[in-house]
């Protein structure tokens, strides 16, 4: 899988870290077999900032795309983990659906 982060809004690195290492987690979890993501990371506005991210999830398929807004990097982040774990899972059932079907 490549995994791409395009980090516009110059967040620390931790965050970018992190956010890896929760796609790799839910690829291996719900083995989709992702082609690659690409995660991009923008800010808007000077005070109060406002983190958005755009990921998009290279699938056998159809690609995935979230977009997500937050003020705060964190719950940025969980918003997002949990939206791909539920966009994987949906694709994960409907991929099995699929095959007991032709089965």
């Amino acid at each position: 899988m490549n995994l791409i982060v395009r980090n516009q809004a110059e967040i620390p690195n931790k965050y970018i870290r992190f956010i890896k290492w929760k796609i790799r987690t839910i690829d291996e979890k719900f083995n989709v077999n992702l082609l690659y993501a690409e995660v991009f990371v923008s800010k808007e506005g000077q005070n109060p900032t406002e983190y958005k991210s755009t990921i998009k999830l290279g699938i056998p398929g159809h690609d995935i795309i979230l977009n997500n807004k937050s003020k705060n990097l964190k719950q940025l982040w969980s918003k997002s983990s949990k939206d791909i774990a539920r966009y994987l899972k949906q694709n994960k059932l409907k991929k099995s659906k699929k095959h007991s079907l032709i089965t």
